[in-house]
C-alpha cells in the first residue's frame, strides 16, 4: 500500500533543480555539471534581484551552476549542462540522465517536460578503462 500523496506541499524550481542535478549527478559516466558564462549571465541578468528574494517558485525559473529549472502549469522542464566520462557513450549517457529526471520528476506530481542535455565536455576520468 503506497503512502497518500502530501497535501499541500509545494514543489519548486529550486527543488527540481535541485533534484535534477542530485539524479544527474548519481548517473553512470557523468562527471560533473558544467557552469557556463551564459548561465552566469543570466543569473545577473534583470532577474537577479528577484531571484535573491524568491530563489525558485512554484511557477518560474531557477538556474544554478549547470541546471535550468523551469515549472509551467504542472508541468517541469530542465536543461542540464554536463560533463561525461569517455569511457562510456555520450548519447547513451544523456538518454539516461534524461530518462532518470523524467521519473524523478514523475514522483513530485508534476509532469515531466522536455529533459534537454548539452554535453559541455568529454574527459579521461581517473581510474576508468577506456574500453
Amino acid at each position: 500500500m503506497s503512502d497518500p500523496p502530501l497535501q499541500g506541499s509545494i514543489i519548486t524550481s529550486q527543488l527540481i533543480a535541485s533534484l535534477a542535478t542530485r539524479t544527474t549527478l548519481e548517473t553512470p559516466g557523468v562527471l560533473r555539471l558544467e557552469p557556463t558564462v551564459q548561465g552566469f549571465l543570466a543569473r545577473l541578468g534583470p532577474g537577479a534581484l528577484r531571484h535573491l528574494r524568491h530563489p525558485g517558485s512554484v511557477n518560474g525559473t531557477y538556474r544554478h551552476d549547470g541546471v535550468t529549472a523551469t515549472i509551467s502549469d504542472g508541468t517541469a522542464r530542465v536543461h542540464l549542462d554536463i560533463a561525461t566520462d569517455i569511457a562510456y557513450t555520450a548519447l547513451d549517457v544523456a538518454e539516461a540522465v534524461q530518462q532518470r529526471v523524467r521519473e524523478s520528476i514523475s514522483h513530485t506530481g508534476l509532469t515531466p517536460g522536455a529533459i534537454d542535455i548539452t554535453i559541455l565536455a568529454i574527459e579521461h576520468h581517473r581510474g576508468t578503462t577506456i574500453r
